[in-house]
């Protein structure tokens, strides 16, 4: 008897382990590609803001900005940070009504308001 529970646990886990495995890849894969969705939005998004101000920029081969061009020099950029700017209405509930843009460089940090939302 306890040979037959030993079997079926076996067959059990052996069957079951592949479809698991396949369930949490599903899900990874699923992850990857809303980073990179999440990741070429805000790219885009960059590149309208600077487009929008006419701040010539450079990007790199996977679309993020590296370089901006500022009173005829170019800065490198190191990170790039956006924070939404919140306006409360008044049933209380907030909405994001313009974005700030820290544009960190080895010189320093630049800040840049935009009007325009992440879509």
């Amino acid at each position: 008897m306890k040979i037959r529970i030993y079997l079926l646990a076996l067959i059990f886990f052996l069957l079951c382990g592949p479809i698991a495995q396949a369930q949490e890849y599903g899900k990874i894969r699923a992850l990857k590609q809303r980073a990179a969705f999440v990741t070429n939005q805000k790219n885009d998004f960059v590149a309208r803001v600077l487009t929008s101000y006419k701040i010539p920029y450079e990007r790199n081969a996977q679309g993020a900005i590296v370089r901006i061009n500022l009173e005829k020099s170019w800065l490198d950029i190191t990170a790039i940070e956006i924070v939404p700017i919140l306006q409360e209405s008044a049933d209380k509930s907030q909405q994001v009504t313009a974005h700030e843009l820290y544009f960190y460089t080895p010189g320093g940090i630049l800040d840049l308001v935009s009007e325009l939302i992440i879509r």
